[in-house]
C-alpha cells in the first residue's frame, strides 16, 4: 500500500516548461505545432512568435513570481501569449469574460496581476484593474514585432527561472463563498504531460484537440501533452466545441487522435463518427459503465483523476473495457497516493478512506490563503520533509492496486467536469434580500441528469420568485454554478436530533413550473416540442426560459442538435443563451440570413398537448 503500489519514481523531465518546449523546437522545428482552421504554425514559427512576446514582457518588467492575467478568445494568439508569459518567467491567470463582473473583480483584486493581456472587446467586459495590454493595438503589436525572436535567457529575465516558480494560477470554488486561487509551479508540468503522453501513446504524429476552456487546468494538460510529445495541438472556436454536431465534424476533419472529454458529453456523440480518435481520456466526473462499453472498443480509453492542486492529473486507470464502473486507477510517474483513516493511518484493501496525494505535482498552495494552505497541504508522515494534499475524496484500494472513487468526505460536488463548493452558492444566496435559510445540493432525479438544486426558506411576510433568485445568482456566479432550480419552502425537514434532513428535501417540480402561452406558429410548435423532449416535460410556455426549467449547458447542446435535425439552420450555443425561450428562438430562426427556416416533420417525438 505504501511502497509497492507507490513505486512510481521515474527519470522524467524536471525543468521549467518553456525550457522543455524549446527542447522540442530544437528536435522538430518544422513539425506542425498549432492548427486553427487553415492556419498552421510549425514549432519553430510558434517559438519565434512566443519569444517576441516574452522579450516584450521582459522589457515591461515582467518576470518570475509575477502574474499576468490572460483574457484572449480561443485563437492562435492565446497560445502564443501563454507561451510568451512562461518564457518571460511569469505565471498566467486565465480570465473568462463571460464570468460575472463581481467574480472577475475578486480574482483581479486577489491575484493582483502586474498586467492584463486582452483584446479591446474582452477588456471591455472586465472590471478595471491592472495595466492593460490591448493585444490588437498598434503599440502592443509594434513592441512585439520589434522584439528579439530568440529564446530569452536567465541573464535577460528579471531573475533566473526555476521549476519552483509559479506557472499558472487557477481559481476554484470556495466553501466560504470566496473563490480560491491555486498556485501551480513548473515542477510538475513536464512530468504529468510526459507521463500522460506515455500512457495514452501520444507521439509526434499525434493530433491533440484543445477542447477545454483556458479557465481550467484541463486546457493546460492538452497544451503541455501535445508540445511535450511533439504533436500538433488543434484549436477550435468556442461555439464549435459546445455543440455535438460541430464537435464531431472537427474531430473527423482534423483527424484528431487524442482528446479528453467529460463523460457526460460522450452520450451526445457517436464513436463511429470519430474513427481517428485512437486515444480518449474521460475526466471531471464519474464515468458510467455504459459510456465505457460504447467508447472503449478500438481505442485506448483511460479514466483520469486529479484535483487542481495536483498539477492537472494524479492517477489514471488501466485501459478500459467492458461495462463496469471504471476505477480512477494508479498514480502517475513521481506521484504517490495514500488512502488513510482519520488518524492518518493506511486502511486495508477494500476499506474506504480519504485520499492524500504527494509527489512532484503538488501545487505551492492557495494564493493569499496561508491558513487554508496549511489545512489542506499537510506534512507527509511517510516521507520526511515532504507534504501531501488532503483531497477530501473517499476512495478504496482494489485488489489490483487501482483506486475506486466512492464520493466526497464533505459536500463538494463534481458536475459536468466542474468542481463546485455548494457553500459558495449558499453564501451568495444568503446575500439576497429576504433569504432566511438556504442549502444547495446535487440531485440526480433523472438517470444521468445530475443537477444543482437550491432550497430556500424565505423570511416571514415576504415572497420570492424562484426564477428571480436564479437570475440574481447568475449575476454573481458563472453559469455552471447557477442551480438548475430553486425550491422555495416554508421550512426545511429536520431529523429527530434537529439536523437538516437532506434526504427529505423534495425534488424540484419542473412540470409545475412549465406553464404559459401555447405555441402560435409551426416553428414555435416544433421548438416547444423539442424543449419538452430535452427537458423531460409535457408542456412549455413559449415565453419560459429554457434554463429556468432545468436546462444547463449540456442539455443546451442536446437541444441545439435537435434543432439542427428539425430545421434547415445551424444555431450557436450563444444564440440559446441570448434567446432562451421558444418565442425568441423562433424569431431568431425567422431572421436567419437564408430567410424563414424550413420545418422538417417531427417523428416519434412528444408533442405539445393541445
Amino acid at each position: 500500500l505504501l511502497i509497492a503500489w507507490n513505486d512510481t519514481a521515474r527519470d522524467l523531465p524536471l525543468q521549467p516548461f518553456p525550457t522543455l518546449f524549446e527542447h522540442q523546437v530544437a528536435a522538430t522545428p518544422d513539425a506542425s505545432a498549432l492548427v486553427l482552421d487553415d492556419t498552421v504554425l510549425s514549432y519553430a514559427e510558434l517559438d519565434h512568435r512566443a519569444n517576441q512576446v516574452a522579450h516584450a514582457l521582459i522589457a515591461h518588467g515582467i518576470g518570475p513570481e509575477d502574474i499576468v492575467a490572460l483574457a484572449l478568445p480561443r485563437s492562435i494568439e492565446v497560445i502564443v501569449a501563454l507561451l510568451g508569459i512562461h518564457k518571460a518567467g511569469a505565471a498566467f491567470l486565465p480570465l473568462d469574460p463571460d464570468y460575472p463582473a463581481e467574480r472577475l473583480a475578486f480574482m483581479l483584486e486577489d491575484a493582483k496581476p502586474r498586467l492584463l493581456i486582452a483584446t479591446a472587446q474582452t477588456a471591455a467586459a472586465l472590471p478595471p484593474g491592472p495595466a492593460l495590454w490591448a493585444w490588437e493595438t498598434d503599440d502592443v503589436q509594434r513592441s512585439i514585432a520589434t522584439a528579439p525572436s530568440h529564446a530569452p535567457t536567465d541573464a535577460q529575465r528579471c531573475t533566473p527561472l526555476s521549476v519552483d516558480h509559479p506557472a499558472y494560477v487557477i481559481y476554484t470554488s470556495g466553501s466560504t463563498g470566496r473563490p480560491k486561487g491555486v498556485v501551480v509551479t513548473h515542477r510538475g508540468l513536464g512530468n504529468v504531460a510526459t507521463s500522460l503522453g506515455q500512457r495514452f501513446g501520444v507521439g509526434s504524429d499525434g493530433r491533440v484537440l484543445q477542447f477545454a476552456s483556458h479557465s481550467f487546468d484541463a486546457a493546460i494538460s492538452e497544451i503541455a501533452l501535445a508540445f511535450m510529445a511533439g504533436a500538433a495541438l488543434v484549436l477550435a472556436r468556442a461555439d464549435t466545441v459546445l455543440a455535438a454536431d460541430t464537435l464531431t465534424e472537427i474531430v473527423a476533419r482534423e483527424r484528431i487522435s487524442y482528446t479528453t472529454f467529460p463523460p457526460a458529453l460522450l452520450p451526445e456523440l457517436s464513436p463511429a463518427r470519430m474513427p481517428s480518435l485512437t486515444s480518449l481520456g474521460v475526466a471531471g466526473d464519474a464515468c458510467p459503465g455504459a459510456v465505457v462499453r460504447d467508447w472503449s472498443p478500438g481505442r485506448c480509453m483511460l479514466n483520469e483523476y486529479g484535483p487542481t492542486e495536483i498539477t492537472i492529473c494524479a492517477t489514471t486507470s488501466s485501459p478500459l473495457h467492458g461495462d463496469a464502473k471504471p476505477p480512477i486507477g494508479r498514480p502517475l510517474a513521481n506521484t504517490r497516493v495514500y488512502v488513510l483513516d482519520a488518524h492518518l493511518q493506511p486502511v486495508p484493501v477494500g476499506v474506504a478512506g480519504e485520499l492524500y496525494i504527494a509527489g512532484r505535482g503538488l501545487a505551492r498552495g492557495y494564493l493569499q490563503r496561508p491558513a487554508l494552505t496549511s489545512e489542506r497541504f499537510v506534512a507527509n508522515p511517510f516521507e520526511s520533509g515532504a507534504r501531501m494534499y488532503r483531497t477530501g475524496d473517499l476512495v478504496r484500494w482494489l485488489s489490483d492496486g487501482q483506486l475506486d472513487f466512492l464520493g466526497r468526505v464533505d459536500h463538494q460536488v463534481k458536475l459536468r467536469g466542474f468542481r463546485i463548493e455548494p457553500g459558495e452558492i449558499e453564501a451568495q444566496l444568503r446575500r439576497l434580500p429576504h433569504v432566511a435559510q438556504c442549502v444547495v445540493l446535487a440531485r440526480e432525479d433523472r438517470p444521468g441528469q445530475k443537477q444543482l438544486v437550491a432550497y430556500v426558506v424565505v423570511e416571514t411576510g415576504h415572497q420570492l420568485d424562484p426564477a428571480g433568485l436564479r437570475r440574481a445568482l447568475s449575476e454573481h456566479l458563472p453559469d455552471y454554478m447557477v442551480p438548475a432550480a430553486v425550491v422555495v419552502m416554508d421550512a426545511f425537514p429536520r431529523s429527530p436530533n434537529g439536523k437538516l434532513d437532506r434526504a427529505g428535501l423534495p425534488a424540484p417540480d419542473y412540470a409545475q413550473a412549465a406553464t404559459g402561452d401555447a405555441p402560435r406558429t409551426p416553428q414555435e410548435t416544433t421548438l416547444a416540442a423539442l424543449f419538452c423532449e430535452v427537458l423531460g416535460l409535457d408542456h412549455v410556455g413559449i415565453s419560459q426560459n429554457f434554463f429556468d426549467l432545468g436546462g444547463h449547458s449540456l442539455l443546451a447542446t442536446r437541444l441545439l442538435g435537435r434543432i439542427r435535425s428539425s430545421f434547415t439552420i445551424d444555431l450557436s450555443i450563444r444564440v440559446l443563451f441570448e434567446a432562451p425561450t421558444v418565442e425568441l428562438l423562433a424569431q431568431r430562426i425567422a431572421e436567419a440570413p437564408k430567410g424563414r427556416a424550413m420545418v422538417r416533420p417531427m417523428l416519434h417525438r412528444k408533442r405539445q398537448p393541445s
